[in-house]
């Protein structure tokens, strides 16, 4: 095999996952506007003493989980093969959930604060990785302004992080789940 066959066969691959990630970009642009929902929920709920708008978490997030478990399972059934990039995704956004939820349990241990703070940092963390590994600079520069309001996050009061949230969501996941899906959606009509 001669290096442009070579190259050829890992642009093939890389393209496989961006199509089914796009495609599949369920899951991207589910979670993205469910957990913007939430944050945006919250924040309104708590701007208007409504402290029962915490609440939106515990059950927009389960719902959201048994919704994605169903959706998964019938993906998991048609899927025929499996890319190495598609491998390298799942091992990426598994170890996101994992990360994710150790620190959704710590919230007693550190507070809500800093819970957010890394939240946000993962969030980054994980469309870095799947912008990088697709090649897709939407989700890449959504990674860097997950990675700012990650920052910002810092200096503004508990309230206001849902705010940093949904901007991170809507830059990181939204946008770049939507443009992706766009993009296959134009590929497939040529």
């Amino acid at each position: 095999m001669n290096p442009t066959e070579s190259l050829q066969i890992i642009r093939s691959m890389i393209d496989t996952a961006k199509n089914k990630l796009a495609d599949d970009g369920f899951f991207i642009i589910f979670w993205g506007w469910l957990v913007f929902i939430a944050a945006l929920v919250n924040y309104i709920g708590v701007s208007f003493h409504q402290n029962a708008s915490y609440y939106v978490w515990p059950v927009l997030m389960p719902l959201g989980g048994v919704v994605s478990i169903i959706y998964g399972r019938k993906q998991a059934k048609k899927e025929k093969v499996k890319t190495y990039i598609e491998t390298y995704l799942g091992y990426s956004w598994t170890a996101f959930i994992i990360a994710m939820a150790i620190t959704l349990i710590f919230i007693p241990v550190h507070g809500v604060k800093i819970t957010y703070f890394f939240l946000m940092l993962l969030y980054g963390m994980a469309t870095l990785i799947s912008g990088g590994l697709l090649n897709f600079k939407p989700l890449i520069i959504g990674s860097i302004f997950s990675f700012a309001c990650a920052i910002v996050s810092i200096f503004v009061g508990v309230n206001e992080q849902f705010l940093c949230i949904c901007v991170a969501l809507l830059c990181s996941y939204i946008i770049p789940g939507h443009l992706l899906r766009s993009q296959y959606k134009s590929q497939v009509n040529v």
